[in-house]
């Protein structure tokens, strides 16, 4: 990708339906030139535009971030683990671990039994837990607090932006025998409400220039620095409190060693920060928040 690519790439990080025009507008092209650019991205596979759920909706509000410690080739452990329907996101990553996942279910409980039988897998010599008391930013799904019902039609809908965020009203509104204003007027109220959350993602396969890493910050004081230090930066696409060995969990996004570099050492010189444990993410093996639609709707 080259500077044009990034630049449309963060408006659909923010915004998966924006319209070719207003890309053409922002970036400085021709709405063609924008469109071709656009489509080409998606149609490469590295940058996928989908609707995701906010997990409450869905009835996985319990989520859990699991570094595990693994015995041989973690590729292997990896494609196994990566069939797990409560496990939405994991990645091939430096360090002590050689897979992060994500979990994601209906309870504490569920999360402690996902758990457990991660730990159980033959291929596992250990796991590190962190739960998520508070999701603050995240550039994939929505976050906050819901309490806007669903139904039918509105689940209906939902189904197909997961497939294509960017479907077209005239195609959404076929699918659920809407008008397409009427389709509209439900997508539009399901992203004020939060309920879901259109944008690009980028899948980081290691052989791109863009790089993906993950920090874990200990703290000795009040959380409010760092988190604000952290908000005000573009290249933060997670960020949540938690519980565990860390207080906060982050991941960035970085076009060089150097910007990343910046990042760390802008947080280990807060006073409030005792402490910053890093990691690469090599390669996104599984990056899908479509699962589970039909649970607790």
């Amino acid at each position: 990708m080259d500077e044009v690519d990034e630049a449309i790439v963060e408006l659909l990080e923010v915004d998966g339906r924006l319209t070719h025009r207003e890309i053409a507008r922002r970036v400085g092209l021709s709405r063609s030139a924008a469109a071709a650019r656009t489509q080409r991205l998606i149609a490469s596979g590295q940058v996928v535009v989908r609707g995701v759920v906010h997990p409450a909706v869905i009835g996985r509000g319990a989520l859990a971030h699991v570094g595990l410690v693994v015995n041989g080739p973690a590729a292997v452990v990896a494609a196994d683990i990566a069939r797990r329907d409560d496990v939405p996101f994991l990645s091939l990553t430096t360090g002590r671990h050689g897979l992060v996942v994500e979990v994601r279910a209906a309870s504490a409980r569920d999360i402690d039994r996902s758990i457990a039988e991660l730990r159980a897998h033959p291929g596992v010599a250990g796991v590190d837990t962190l739960t998520y008391v508070e999701l603050i930013r995240d550039v994939v799904g929505p976050v906050g607090e819901v309490t806007t019902h669903v139904d039918d039609v509105d689940v209906a809908l939902l189904r197909a932006l997961q497939d294509d965020g960017r479907a077209s009203y005239v195609d959404l509104a076929e699918v659920v025998g809407l008008s397409p204003a009427g389709a509209r007027r439900r997508v539009v109220r399901l992203l004020d409400a939060q309920v879901l959350r259109i944008g690009a993602v980028v899948r980081h396969s290691g052989r791109d220039m863009q790089s993906a890493m993950g920090f874990g910050v200990r703290l000795c004081g009040d959380d409010r620095d760092v988190l604000d230090l952290l908000a005000g930066m573009g290249s933060v696409i997670f960020m949540a409190r938690t519980l565990g060995r860390f207080d906060i969990l982050v991941t960035v996004r970085g076009f060089s060693t150097g910007h990343l570099i910046e990042t760390l050492d802008a947080v280990r010189a807060l006073p409030t920060v005792s402490a910053v444990e890093s990691w690469t993410h090599l390669e996104v093996v599984k990056e899908t928040y479509a699962s589970g639609l039909d649970v607790g709707v």
